[in-house]
């Protein structure tokens, strides 16, 4: 194809150029990754028929051997991705046992070199109406793509425009031979200089099987044979229910229906004969429940259970960590397999906490995870002595998280899912208990969330993570006419602000690294701003000072999180703070001091508001109970805060701008980690909750009287929202987790 060559695909408000391999929606790029975009081309390329799986990832992967799910979680992103056409139907039709189709009709357009086009048009479908079956599935008229006649189609063909036009089979056959010849000298050089193209903790093989494509699974567990799979799924209006999966076939079996619950932990009896799960109805505490592995009537057996259980080796008895809000401490429970015999065994203090138990092969120790999760890196593991309730910490070095874990079968180590740094993604790692040393086991892009190990350690099934979001815009006046104006598949973590001359910054993702990036309220122009920074530190929290100077964040560059200022072109970056668990950095609105959050350490964990010269200097204390995530009114009269007491929900307070006791505090509790904004005028705060149900917008008037819900999304959550300048407009980040399941082979 000569530099002139042009060649498009239209369709809906979509177009695809071939040439430079990206989709645009009403002239925008929409960020795909390469797999996704070889799968949408492919589909496009032959609308309206039917493209057997077999052929697409023939097509797609032609020299590698993928899983099937592979390609169904490339489908699954587009259609996040394409939402609906204009006419509200799906872009990506699924046929049953066969493949898919791409149902809009599709415009070809191509154009050789200055003088010569041709078009090639698909008809649209007409309107929808079922006409019969086939295979079984329903077939509609819009399901039917109308010949188009051949003589609507003109192909003129193109006069070579160039010499290199003219003679590109040569070139091209030069050019492979050229290739071929540098990566023999790479490989050559490689192995005489001891170059290693992977770190020695990557190269390992790893077998990794996709068990589940649809992004709503709670949690999971894998039997002690390694044959079976247990697994809740989340579905609309606040419902979930618990299947099982045989692992050999793939096949699955529903264990509990569909009822008004969340599952949030899960595991089998060391026979296999029972499931235990830990589950949430309504405002209930999480509670242990017992069915048997083929279904049937359930039992609850614990009440107030925070964490996944472990069985001990003979399945007789069972760990779990409840938090005591009035002591202060995070404890660590055993009880028999019925739910008799509570017994404390271990405590650590506040801020530190417990995380899910592991009982050893050998049943003398049980191990978790251990520390602040909000702080710096201040995670480890610990074993605590099933006899004496002895505490001795595992870990060499400190975590910034530790998820879920497991021993192996000789009891000489253990896996988990943790991350060092808070700019790195969470990963599966191999714990050697003698030494304390860890080594990674996985070295991907997924974020893995949660892990279970067969008795054998061959087996070990674990979930996996994707913030699906995007930005959007909601009238303040017309709530109901919201307009999406980003269309990637992620990117967005949340935070945002609006910059004086109304640009939009907001914590970014830029692979899989956290940065800081600006957009104009349209959704296009965008541009990361930390340059060199990016994949060395976490950074995020950002917001811009009123007087468009100054973008304020929070970063843990220097090692611990601390508050940090940049120009607004992202250059000139300055630390402002240097305490402990500095964060949530708001700017007053005559742009002189930055407010933000600071998380005590010992044994309190007290969060506190404090504030800090935006030019640098000595922090100033401004409230000395349970506060957090300041934002400062735009009259600079106020700020308001979430607020706590122990044993207390978070609730919305004002404090006068010096700090102080509270002016107000609101009877309503906030469910989840609230974010707060003011209205321009400074009579109302705006505040989300993202409980279990519907996730709401809601806003309070400053004077008092119940608040009234400003949006509901049913199916996204809130991730981050600001007012406009003006107060006309609210640009909101809402979408969702999708949580899948993966089998992992081969990875010891």
């Amino acid at each position: 194809m000569s530099l002139s060559d042009k060649h498009f695909y239209d369709f809906d408000r979509f177009r695809i150029d071939v040439a430079e391999r990206v989709l645009l929606k009403d002239g925008e790029v929409v960020p795909l990754t390469q797999k996704a975009f070889d799968v949408l081309l492919v589909l496009v390329e032959r609308p309206g028929q039917i493209v057997e799986k077999e052929e697409l990832m023939q097509q797609v992967w032609p020299d590698t051997f993928v899983e099937e799910g592979n390609l169904a979680q490339n489908v699954y992103t587009l259609r996040k991705i394409l939402g609906q056409t204009i006419g509200g139907q799906e872009f990506i039709k699924t046929v049953p046992k066969r493949g898919y189709r791409f149902a809009p009709a599709v415009t070809e357009f191509r154009e050789q070199g200055p003088e010569v086009e041709f078009r090639t048009e698909f008809a649209p479908v007409v309107p929808e109406s079922v006409v019969g079956t086939a295979n079984g599935e329903p077939v509609t008229r819009a399901s039917v793509v109308l010949p188009f006649p051949k003589d609507r189609r003109e192909v003129v063909p193109a006069k070579p425009s160039s010499w290199i036009g003219q003679h590109k089979n040569w070139v091209l056959i030069g050019g492979v031979i050229l290739l071929l010849g540098f990566l023999g000298s790479l490989t050559w050089l490689a192995k005489s200089s001891g170059w290693r193209l992977l770190p020695a903790e990557d190269e390992q093989k790893i077998t990794l099987t996709n068990l589940t494509t649809t992004g709503n699974v709670a949690c999971a567990a894998v039997s002690a044979d390694g044959k079976y799979v247990v697994y809740g799924l989340t579905e609309p209006a606040q419902r979930a229910s618990l299947w099982v999966m045989q692992l050999e076939t793939l096949t699955t079996q529903q264990i509990l229906p569909s009822a008004e619950i969340q599952y949030h932990a899960v595991a089998f009896t060391p026979d296999g004969q029972f499931i235990y799960y830990v589950a949430k109805e309504n405002d209930a505490p999480r509670r242990l429940y017992r069915v048997s592995a083929l279904g049937g009537p359930t039992k609850k057996l614990i009440e107030d259970v925070q964490t996944a259980i472990s069985f001990s080796p003979d399945g007789k008895r069972l760990a779990f960590r409840r938090a005591s809000d009035t002591r202060r401490q995070a404890v660590l429970f055993i009880a028999n397999a019925d739910g008799s015999g509570e017994r404390e065994i271990a405590a650590t203090n506040y801020p530190e906490m417990i995380g899910d138990p592991a009982w050893s092969p050998d049943g003398k120790m049980i191990a978790c995870a251990a520390g602040h999760v909000e702080g710096d890196t201040s995670m480890y593991v610990m074993a605590v002595r099933v006899d004496d309730g002895a505490i001795k910490p595992i870990t060499a070095q400190r975590f910034r998280w530790v998820g879920q874990l497991a021993w192996l079968p000789d009891a000489g180590g253990l896996v988990l899912i943790g991350r060092r740094t808070q700019a790195e993604i969470n990963q599966v790692w191999r714990l050697d208990y003698a030494t304390g040393e860890a080594r990674r086991v996985t070295s991907d892009s997924n974020h893995y969330n949660r892990l279970s190990l067969s008795a054998d350690g061959k087996t070990l099934v674990a979930t996996q993570t994707k913030q699906v979001t995007n930005m959007w815009m909601i009238p303040r006046t017309a709530p109901e006419r919201a307009e999406q104006i980003t269309f990637g598949a992620g990117g967005y973590r949340g935070r945002l602000a609006w910059t004086p001359e109304g640009k939009i910054v907001y914590d970014s993702e830029v692979g899989n690294a956290a940065t800081i990036s600006v957009m104009n309220a349209d959704g296009s122009g965008q541009k990361q701003l930390l340059g060199e920074q990016v994949n060395k530190a976490y950074a995020g929290h950002v917001h811009a000072s009123p007087d468009g100077r100054y973008l304020v964040f929070a970063s843990d560059v220097g090692g611990g999180r601390h508050i940090w200022r940049m120009n607004s072109d992202g250059g000139n970056l300055a630390q402002l703070t240097n305490g402990e668990g500095e964060d949530s950095p708001h700017c007053s609105p005559d742009s002189r001091w930055v407010f933000y959050t600071k998380l005590e350490r010992g044994g309190t964990g007290r969060p506190t508001i404090w504030r800090v010269a935006i030019d640098g200097g000595t922090p100033i204390q401004l409230t000395d109970e349970f506060t957090a995530y300041p934002a400062v009114s735009p009259d600079g009269k106020m700020f308001a805060c979430a607020h706590s007491r122990p044993t207390q929900p978070w609730r919305l307070a004002i404090y006068p701008i010096e700090g102080g006791k509270p002016l107000k505090i609101f009877p309503q509790s906030i469910q989840g980690v609230p974010l707060i904004r003011w209205t321009p005028d400074s009579r109302f705060l705006t505040y989300d909750e993202n409980p279990i149900g519907p996730a709401k917008l809601w806003l309070q008037a400053v004077e008092g009287g119940q608040p009234t819900v400003l949006a509901e999304f049913v199916s996204d959550r809130i991730f981050g929202f600001d007012w406009s300048p003006d107060g006309t407009r609210l640009a909101c980040v809402r979408g969702f987790w999708a949580a899948n399941m993966v089998l992992l082979k081969d990875f010891q």
